[in-house]
């Protein structure tokens, strides 16, 4: 959630006079124009003309100051009425006061009514106001993206209501949903995924996990969960990306990889001594096998011993793919 503090800049009424003739009286006086003060990006200010108010020889300069500080605060205010104006029982300056706002909305000369009508008006529901930038401050503020797509193809996949056939509960579900986002979107250990869920992740609003609850542990458990699922959760993302991308697995590609651990692994069946692709013989290996169809979605996965020949692994691999749909 991001909460923004925005700083607007406001435009200010204020009256500015020059000194002319009256064609009236012939008496040389004070010809007011009340203008709009805005401050641009990059802190300059600059004066557009709202109304021509004319000679107003009979307002003092305190009744001026009173009217232009009412209207700036009317025109601020336009969109809340019973905002509390700067009062005075001077009928003079409310006179002036009504005067100058009514021509201002009937000459179409505020901007903020100009705005709030087209607005009204837009069909797209656009509306535009300036901001300072280096005014926003944020609380809370969480990732979304990557994790709102993740979450949008785990529907598409159906991985929840696999999840509820295979009898998990609801809670178990949603964090199965979120350790699997996790994975996708920033991949690392337990501890590391607990701190960037917290922290920086939105992935318990889209799941509707609660985040106060997840721990490590929470993860680690759901990880050995899913893996008692393997089997049946390939097979059904096989027939899923099957139908969603109208595939055919006429053709399938077969690849082996594997990977070392930086401790000794001592009593793992499966961490062995074996050929290491990164040139890593002091260290115990897994060997990592992979059925490919030619979109890129993974058929069938198995984790091997670290000495398995990958000549010996072929024939094991093809009797897994005959019980895949």
């Amino acid at each position: 959630m991001i909460i923004c503090e925005l700083h607007a800049y406001f435009a200010v009424m204020d009256f500015k006079v020059s000194m002319r003739t009256n064609p009236e009286t012939k008496i040389y006086s004070g010809y007011y124009r009340l203008v709009e003060s805005h401050r641009t990006n990059n802190d300059r200010v600059y004066l557009r003309i709202i109304l021509n108010a004319g000679y107003l020889d009979e307002l003092s300069t305190d009744q001026l100051n009173l009217i232009q500080k009412i209207l700036t605060a009317k025109v601020k205010n336009y969109d809340r009425p019973l905002f509390e104006l700067p009062y005075t029982e001077d009928r003079t300056v409310l006179h002036y006061v009504d005067k100058f706002y009514n021509r201002m909305v009937a000459e179409k000369r505020i901007d903020v009514l100009i705005e709030k009508k087209e607005k009204k008006a837009s069909k797209s529901g656009k509306y535009f106001q300036r901001i300072d930038i280096n005014s926003i401050r944020n609380k809370d503020a969480r990732e979304i993206e990557a994790e709102w797509l993740s979450y949008q193809a785990m529907n598409q996949l159906q991985i929840a209501s696999f999840s509820d056939r295979q009898g998990w509960s609801r809670n178990e579900i949603k964090l199965a949903q979120s350790h699997i986002i996790s994975r996708a979107v920033y991949p690392a250990s337990e501890l590391e995924t607990t701190r960037w869920i917290k922290e920086n992740s939105s992935v318990c609003e889209l799941t509707g996990n609660d985040i106060e609850k997840i721990t490590k542990d929470q993860l680690y458990r759901i990880s050995k969960k899913l893996y008692t699922e393997k089997d049946e959760l390939e097979q059904h993302l096989s027939v899923h990306t099957n139908k969603l991308f109208d595939i055919e697995d006429k053709i399938m590609l077969y690849d082996l990889t594997n990977t070392y651990f930086e401790g000794r692994k001592q009593g793992s069946k499966l961490a062995q001594y074996g050929r290491s692709k990164k040139k890593r013989n002091d260290a115990k290996l897994v060997v990592l096998a992979l059925v490919v169809n030619p979109g890129g979605f993974i058929k069938y996965s198995s984790i091997l011993e670290g000495n398995m020949a990958d000549c010996n692994t072929l024939e094991g691999m093809i009797n897994k793919l005959q019980n895949v749909q």
